[in-house]
């Protein structure tokens, strides 16, 4: 396997011609490895090597182009030049057009030669930096070490570097919006707009707007089974006018594509246009060993963001945490952590335990206590805030305000 300090692998199946352009390369600096077998290509480079690969066409046992197509199934973006003879020029030319950087035709100018590697060079060595800087920015936010998000991670990054349309579907509070979000932010797109908009069936939909005011950027549409058939008709449309896309599509939904297009929710054409980029966001209560490194992440975030003093955790309640369902997911649990934050203990056991079979407390009553409890616990998180607590809770201003006064709260006593 190559060293990343080897930067252009030379592969040719005559030693003389390997030899002189070894040494012309070597000459300027260069760090070459040369190869007479393309057979033995497989496996030397190793995963974000910053060099390029210099490769004849015309090969007796594997052609440049077999080369190419083997090399870009592990790195589509593999900088790959060819040296061609007058003959294998038409078969360059839709090499070039299947993915290779470039190719010279021989006898080849060695300035030319020089300044096509140096750029190639330059390009790769940014495009790793890329890569390594678009990782960082994902294991930073997307939180874990489950099998599941190691792979979500990896999927935006690959799919950072397209502009294809992708639908995140899964449970509320599973990260769908935050997926979303970072993959603008890794993206070509991020110097440009992210216009998020959450459809429901009876709010107006200016898709036309939208996509004008995502112009060069992203646009994130939450729920897409509430798009009306005629702006989901028109969203392909606008999708079909791009020859250079002017935003990228991100749709969210709690159920699979295939599921809305059973339902007739989603029209054909737009579900095969994620047919190959549709990524579920499963829950917390499918990746537990999660549970607990997230947690402890909100927590600090809560506690810098609110000037508290972190508090230490007992195994108690690590453990009671780790074995509680979370039926609202990352957003629950980050909720959760804001409540420990200022000294509030969340609710102990599953969400669905009002009580004991000793306790002879009507039903009614219950889940009155339970429903004045978790109002108490959002407006702690959210400071007294009703508009963030009625968006929490996913319901009216009015009907939160009813509900508080039935059970005599009132949000000034949360102002803090």
């Amino acid at each position: 396997m190559l060293s990343d300090q080897q930067s252009i692998l030379l592969i040719d199946d005559d030693h003389d011609v390997l030899e002189a352009y070894s040494a012309l390369l070597q000459q300027e600096g260069y760090q070459v490895y040369t190869c007479s077998d393309p057979q033995q290509v497989s496996g030397l480079l190793p995963e974000d090597w910053p060099g390029i690969v210099l490769t004849d066409v015309y090969m007796p046992e594997i052609s440049g182009i077999t080369l190419l197509e083997q090399l870009h199934n592990t790195d589509s973006q593999l900088p790959i030049l060819l040296i061609t003879g007058h003959g294998d020029v038409p078969m360059a030319v839709e090499a070039v057009k299947k993915g290779a950087y470039d190719f010279l035709q021989k006898p080849v100018n060695p300035q030319q030669l020089l300044t096509l590697i140096e750029k190639a060079l330059t390009e790769r060595r940014l495009l790793i930096e890329q890569r390594k800087w678009r990782r960082e920015q994902l294991g930073e936010h997307l939180i874990g070490h489950s099998g599941w998000i190691r792979q979500l991670r990896q999927q935006l990054e690959t799919l950072a570097e397209t502009t294809l349309p992708i639908c995140l579907y899964g449970e509320l509070g599973t990260g769908r919006t935050l997926a979303a979000k970072y993959l603008h932010r890794i993206s070509p797109q991020r110097e440009n707009p992210l216009v998020v908009e959450e459809l429901t069936a009876d709010t107006e939909q200016p898709l036309d707007l939208w996509a004008k005011q995502a112009n060069g950027g992203t646009l994130l549409l939450k729920n897409i089974e509430c798009l009306t058939l005629v702006n989901q008709r028109l969203l392909i449309q606008l999708q079909d006018q791009q020859q250079e896309r002017k935003f990228r599509l991100i749709v969210t939904s709690q159920c699979p594509p295939a599921e809305l297009a059973a339902k007739q929710q989603l029209i054909p054409e737009l579900y095969y246009l994620f047919s190959l980029t549709q990524i579920e966001c499963i829950p917390l209560n499918k990746r537990p060993g999660d549970i607990e490194v997230l947690f402890r992440h909100y927590l600090t975030y809560a506690c810098k963001r609110l000037n508290r003093q972190q508090p230490q955790l007992s195994e108690a309640l690590v453990k009671k945490f780790t074995t509680r369902p979370w039926p609202g997911n990352v957003r629950e649990l980050a909720n959760a952590a804001e409540l420990v934050a200022v000294g509030v203990l969340p609710m102990a056991g599953p969400v669905n335990t009002l009580a004991t079979d000793a306790d002879p407390t009507p039903l009614d009553e219950r889940i009155e206590n339970y429903e004045r409890k978790i109002i108490i616990e959002a407006l702690n998180i959210h400071q007294g805030r009703i508009n963030d607590v009625a968006e929490y809770f996913q319901i009216p201003r009015k009907k939160l305000y009813l509900r508080m006064k039935k059970y005599g709260i009132d949000k000034m006593d949360y102002r803090y």
